[in-house]
């Protein structure tokens, strides 16, 4: 076993969750301890790699043009895997993480103190109490655990919790081991105490907004060699595991054409550099000298027809790029909705029938396979983007890598676009209007907003558009995963709206694996006609109420969430990984109206059609 190995992750869940600045929970192999450790930044990923006499060659790549453009980076790398039965001469890179919190807990004296400080075995990452061991017998180890607080800020910083500062308060005591009893219920009857000074405090409100009164943030920044910036902000008290305590920034695309085809895809890294070269002379120049490596990936093709088709393929990337990744996208569905049939390497599309008894549906497309390239490019803490007040992003890295964590899947789903006609018509009413002006911040969305890079730029106009296509992505992402057996968590919306030259109203519904094999086409088949349109209707009928109504339909039960009207667990709230926006800008009443005023409600004929 390597030295200090606390266990295995996911590849998925490297630029999720457990990416750099997160927290990760292990059970330490052999042991069964709990270890904690926030996994390091991508420059930790390089300098490990050359440490075990690998170079970057060895990690695998992905590219993805249009999206490697916008994030000004020239490529993606996929988080390293160890391989089940690695031979001699593998290099294993693994991931490298610091252990967080600093300080653990004996479950059987109570005691507190930092890592350092418990006893401990050559190799092992696990601690264990010394003097409560004594008391088992030889073979066995009383192991400590991870204590529960720690202390985040909205800079996206995070920190030990400052437990003798808290005890101690401003009296002064050299102290650094404490005991944490529980002596009531609550955190009320959770009590820091210190041996020496014999100084106690309870734990009871160190969640107040005033519990690290007269404290800045230390600025600490684990997942970075530097280890600390400046920062004026208040450190906030968190429970370790919450899930509010990292937020992953992700961008993604889908490897439409001509990026999808089979000559682009065998070139990899290869294709971004021999299409990112000025001039057509200097690419052939360039052809000329890596020739070999590249004719061993591209098949039987001779160097003259290669650069014929390197310079068709440039110019066809050239005429599908607008520099906006969902209209690429939305504009390639609109033309396969034109075709029988369109297929692709990597991207192939069916269209069917948009239902008659469904007359607010443009195009309804099958999507059989799809291939999506995920990225983590930030994180913050406490709140996603924006916030309120306004939380910052942090990064993977001190510089630009010239790379960032991805994972590429693949997958199936369903293409809907909404019928233009019905939906200006809609959006133009007063009620409707006047019903998304309730959202006070939705222009301040990080989907909404102009100034933060998203491909979708929306005016304070289009507030309903949104609303509408975000909640009906809700509803029918559940109605499926009743209907075709996924979890609901496997399923993911991908919100596709604009306005002006780039107007657009769609929504796809998909799943997709990293999986080589995909998915099984469950989810696409249930985009055929037949079978679309009831579940369609029925996804509608279902949200005419709610079991929490009349206190959801009202707004009452986000009243805390301002970015939401009439939304719950019950009707539109899904798992985060499925939402693009973590839960924000969602209203039923948009879908089906409001007691009062039904006619606000887009789809509001289908709750009548087949009832009497």
């Amino acid at each position: 076993m390597p030295v200090n190995e606390v266990g295995k992750v996911r590849q998925s869940a490297v630029i999720m969750n457990y990416g750099p600045g997160g927290i990760v929970d292990f059970r330490a192999p052999g042991t069964g301890a709990a270890v904690s450790v926030v996994p390091a930044g991508l420059e930790q990923w390089v300098k490990k790699l050359e440490e075990l006499g690998g170079s970057s060659q060895d990690m695998k790549r992905l590219t993805e043009p249009r999206l490697a453009e916008k994030l000004k980076v020239s490529h993606f790398r996929l988080p390293p895997v160890a391989p089940d039965n690695p031979q001699d001469d593998d290099i294993v890179i693994p991931l490298v993480g610091v252990r967080f919190p600093g300080w653990l807990q004996c479950p059987g004296c109570s005691t507190i103190k930092p890592a350092r400080k418990w006893g401990t075995e050559p190799g092992n990452p696990s601690r264990f109490c010394s003097a409560c061991s004594t008391k088992l017998s030889a073979d066995e180890k009383a192991y400590v655990v991870p204590v529960r607080f720690v202390t985040a800020c909205r800079n996206g910083h995070l920190a030990d919790f400052p437990w003798s500062e808290w005890v101690h308060q401003n009296s002064a005591c050299s102290k650094k081991e404490f005991h944490l009893k529980s002596e009531g219920p609550g955190l009320a009857g959770l009590i820091l105490s210190c041996p020496k000074c014999k100084k106690r405090r309870s734990m009871e409100h160190i969640f107040t907004k005033v519990a690290h009164e007269g404290r800045d943030c230390n600025g600490e920044r684990l997942w970075l060699t530097d280890g600390r910036e400046e920062c004026k902000q208040k450190p906030i008290t968190m429970q370790r595991g919450a899930s509010n305590l990292y937020f992953p920034i992700m961008e993604s695309a889908l490897v439409i054409p001509p990026w999808s085809e089979e000559i682009i895809r065998r070139l990899g890294y290869r294709w971004n550099e021999i299409s990112t070269v000025v001039t057509k002379d200097q690419r052939h120049q360039y052809i000329d000298m890596f020739w070999a490596g590249i004719s061993d990936d591209i098949g039987d093709i001779d160097i003259t027809a290669f650069k014929d088709l390197v310079e068709e393929k440039i110019a066809d990337s050239k005429a599908a790029s607008s520099g906006n990744l969902r209209w690429d996208e939305y504009r390639q569905f609109m033309v396969a909705a034109g075709k029988p049939k369109s297929s692709g390497d990597e991207f192939e599309v069916r269209v069917e029938n948009t239902p008659s008894t469904i007359p607010h549906i443009a195009n309804l497309l099958r999507v059989v396979s799809l291939r999506e390239i995920r990225v983590l490019r930030s994180f913050t803490r406490i709140e996603p983007l924006p916030g309120s007040p306004p939380v910052r992003q942090q990064f993977l890295s001190h510089n630009n890598m010239g790379w960032l964590p991805a994972i590429d899947v693949k997958g199936e789903g369903i293409f809907i676009a909404l019928d233009k006609k019905r939906l200006l018509d809609w959006e133009a009413q007063t009620q409707v209007i006047d019903r998304a002006s309730q959202i006070k911040n939705y222009h301040e969305s990080r989907v909404l907003n102009p100034d933060n890079d998203s491909d979708i730029t929306i005016s304070p106009a289009l507030g309903a558009r949104y609303l509408l296509l975000h909640s009906l992505a809700h509803i029918l992402m559940k109605q499926l995963s009743l209907q075709c057996g996924y979890s609901s968590a496997s399923l993911r919306e991908r919100l596709y709206l604009g306005e002006g030259e780039k107007d657009m109203a769609g929504i796809m519904i998909y799943t997709a694996t990293s999986d080589s094999d995909g998915t099984l086409g469950g989810l696409q088949r249930q985009g055929q006609s037949a079978r679309f349109a009831p579940m369609f209707q029925e996804a509608v009928r279902a949200n005419e109420w709610c079991s929490s109504d009349p206190l959801c339909i009202k707004g009452l039960v986000a009243a805390t969430e301002s970015s939401t009207l009439a939304a719950c667990h019950s009707c539109l709230l899904a798992p985060e990984t499925s939402c693009e926006d973590f839960n924000r800008f969602l209203d039923r009443g948009m879908l089906v109206g409001t007691p009062e005023d039904r006619s606000i409600g887009f789809f509001v004929d289908l709750l009548t059609i087949g009832n009497d």
